[in-house]
């Protein structure tokens, strides 16, 4: 009931299911209160500048990211590195091919840390992050790309039950306790998404350093024209904040970190 609740509340949180129900309601009020209607275009037009103004996301956006590093800095290898479901939009079964979301450099990096020696194991973390289609594991479709990739069959371990964040530290705790691997693990996710990941894995008593990645804040060239040309990426970026957000607090009210 939750997972389904959950995928509800990230729906109406969304700025832009905001702007479009303002737009909506205007138009059914606009003979009858014209005044009220106007109201709420005038709403929708100022939400719609914030939201798609690339400057403020990109400030909000950087002080709610965990800063990333390199992976220089990692002089002891870690036994596992741990990455968390989001790597996945679906499996085209007519092409035969994953495709991968925004968020595919979670895999990516873990690959190159894997290669590079700062890491000894991948665990991928992710089942079905669908409310339908719960047949559908991400981790069991990404095992044969890791190994495509260089990765050793035994240097892969997984779990594909969790279909959230606090499941990804509850499920991902379980099968390290029962390989008796205790040793300190390096968490592996977004850098909008750690704050959360981390929170969630002390809860279960996962002990973890944050490794960031698919760093969304800083590297663009803000001009003139950039600071207020609207962009509608910044509303992905939106999306993405209000949606860790609310998950973060409602985690913090449930007891999941």
């Amino acid at each position: 009931m939750f997972f389904v609740l959950s995928k509800i509340l990230d729906l109406l949180i969304s700025p832009t299911i905001w702007i479009i129900g303002c737009i909506v309601i205007a138009f059914f009020l606009r003979n009858k209160k014209a005044i009220i209607s106007k109201k709420l275009y005038t709403a929708a037009v100022m939400a719609i500048l914030f939201f798609t103004n690339p400057f403020i996301v990109n400030w909000v956006m950087y002080q709610w990211e965990v800063s990333a590093y390199s992976s220089d800095e990692i002089k002891t290898p870690y036994e596992v590195g741990i990455v968390l479901g989001g790597s996945t939009r679906y499996y085209d079964n007519d092409s035969k091919r994953m495709v991968f979301s925004s968020s595919v450099d979670r895999l990516m990096q873990a690959v190159d840390l894997y290669h590079h020696g700062k890491i000894k194991k991948i665990f991928l973390s992710g089942g079905s992050g669908f409310v339908n289609f719960q047949d559908w594991k991400e981790s069991e479709k990404l095992y044969p790309l890791l190994v495509s990739n260089g990765v050793k069959p035994e240097d892969i371990l997984m779990e594909n039950n969790s279909r959230n964040t606090y499941e990804n530290a509850i499920e991902t705790a379980k099968v390290l306790n029962q390989k008796g691997i205790t040793s300190k693990c390096l968490l592996i996710t977004s850098a909008f998404h750690m704050r959360r990941s981390i929170a969630c894995c002390e809860k279960a008593n996962l002990k973890v350093d944050a490794y960031s990645v698919d760093v969304r804040s800083g590297g663009s060239i803000f001009t003139l024209d950039r600071l207020i040309q609207p962009d509608p990426e910044a509303l992905v970026a939106w999306d993405l904040l209000t949606h860790e957000w609310v998950g973060y607090l409602i985690y913090r009210i449930m007891g999941f970190c």
